[in-house]
């Protein structure tokens, strides 16, 4: 399987569309999709720079908050209940898009697995 950074970023895009929309339009349930796209970006920065023995980063914030992050892999998409504050969003979003430019200014680029 080859995981390259711009399949990230594109979770990361996407993220950030979701909560735009959200603060022009207030539909609620677009923050759903911000947040399973944040979880994927996470989930997929976790994996990749794993790959990479040389040097592993984990935002502090990403480490503290990594069981509700994983959460909202499935909450964000079946549970019709599930909550989540834009403020939470918006400063996941913040931490990932820095996450993942730290990564990229390293050179960080294409992984492989098998």
């Amino acid at each position: 399987m080859n995981l390259t950074m711009s399949l990230i970023k594109a979770d990361i895009i996407a993220a950030k569309q979701a909560v735009d929309y959200y603060d022009k339009c207030k539909i609620k349930d677009i923050k759903n999709i911000a947040a399973y796209h944040l979880q994927q970006a996470a989930e997929k920065l976790i994996i990749y720079a794993q790959s990479f023995c040389f040097k592993f980063i984990l935002p502090e914030y990403i480490d503290a908050n990594s069981l509700v992050l994983t959460s909202w892999e499935a909450g964000s998409r079946y549970d019709i209940n599930f909550k989540i504050r834009i403020d939470t969003l918006k400063k996941t979003l913040n931490v990932i898009d820095e996450w993942y430019n730290e990564l990229y200014k390293i050179g960080y680029r294409e992984a492989y697995f098998f």
